[in-house]
């Protein structure tokens, strides 16, 4: 059973600062340098390195403000694992140099070679029972996500051919 989310998650990007920001509740802020990161006419790339994870070597994230898209990709420490890439609904807000990226809680996870699948619906759910999510907010994640489905669909669940599309480029490789 998936845990009854309290609040809604947020994380600042902060690329003059070359820091991530996630403040998990208002005693407890996670900061973590950026390694790596870029601004393009599409979004913001960044990469964390994850040096206290067992099992995760670095995390690369795209923000893509004009779809409500955050795209995530953890690169595991054993090789030879597939590494599956979330795509989120989120809420971006640029502000010069931070980037504000509001989790909307659902979102797709793909696997190399398999079709999309809806991820975090418990959470989404729970937060839409609980009332962090406000109506809006639970239509607008529904409709990003449905929307995103039909997309992969059209490019025949080709994930490198989905995020061409939208100006990325192909994430393998990456």
């Amino acid at each position: 059973m998936s845990p009854v989310v309290s609040r809604q998650l947020v994380e600042i990007v902060d690329v003059r600062s070359a820091m991530r920001t996630l403040p998990l509740a208002p005693e407890h802020v996670i900061e973590q340098p950026l390694d790596r990161w870029r601004v393009a006419a599409w979004g913001l790339r960044t990469t964390v390195l994850s040096p206290e994870d067992p099992f995760v070597l670095a995390e690369t994230c795209w923000l893509l403000p004009d779809h409500g898209l955050r795209l995530r990709r953890r690169q595991p420490r054993a090789e030879g694992t597939a590494t599956a890439t979330e795509i989120g609904a989120v809420r971006i807000v640029v502000d010069g140099d931070r980037w504000r990226c509001t989790d909307l809680l659902l979102g797709l996870e793909v696997l190399p070679g398999r079709p999309a699948r809806v991820a975090h619906d418990a959470d989404f759910a729970a937060a839409v029972a609980g009332g962090v999510l406000s109506s809006a907010d639970a239509e607008e994640a529904m409709s990003t996500v449905h929307r995103v489905l039909g997309e992969l669909g059209d490019a025949r669940h080709d994930l490198d051919a989905w995020t061409t599309s939208l100006g990325v480029g192909a994430l393998s490789g990456r």
